[in-house]
């Protein structure tokens, strides 16, 4: 029954588009994102909070305090190299990065982002918004050359 309902749902949508219709999807190079992501301001007053209540948790002898925040950043560590290799998923990074998508949307005139699109009918037209999501992070001079190299591999 839920198979039928969403079958009924996509034929219903797919038959008010013309097959004339170009519909344009936002993606984007993983890698540099993550890069970008790690390198960027957005993080940095993340890891500063963090460093802050580290230090607060040293000062105040509070041993459990500093082990947890001691394993948060070494799983964050191992997280942001697990999502360069492409081993990981980048939810974290999608949702720091969710206020800005509808402005990054419209700039790039999409109706839509995704970070994978495995595979597109002629009606859909891909638009790369690394470039965008560079500018949205603010990503600096030496990260911009980081990721003009990965996106030649």
């Amino acid at each position: 029954m839920k198979l039928f309902f969403v079958l009924a749902a996509a034929i219903a949508v797919t038959a008010g588009l013309s097959t004339a219709q170009t519909i344009r999807v936002g993606t984007f190079h993983k890698p540099s994102v993550v890069v970008a992501f790690y390198g960027s301001p957005l993080w940095a007053d993340v890891n500063k909070a963090k460093r802050a209540e580290l230090d607060a948790a040293k000062k105040a002898n509070d041993a459990g305090k500093v082990r947890d925040l001691e394993a948060w950043g070494n799983a964050h560590q191992e997280l942001a190299h697990r999502q360069l290799a492409g081993e990981a998923p980048i939810t974290n990074i999608l949702e720091a990065l969710s206020p800005g998508l509808p402005e990054i949307a419209r700039r790039a005139g999409v109706k839509l982002i995704a970070p994978d699109l495995p595979f597109a009918d002629p009606t859909v037209q891909t638009v790369d918004i690394t470039d965008l999501l560079m500018d949205y992070l603010k990503a600096d001079a030496h990260t911009l050359e980081i990721v003009r190299d990965l996106r030649k591999r």
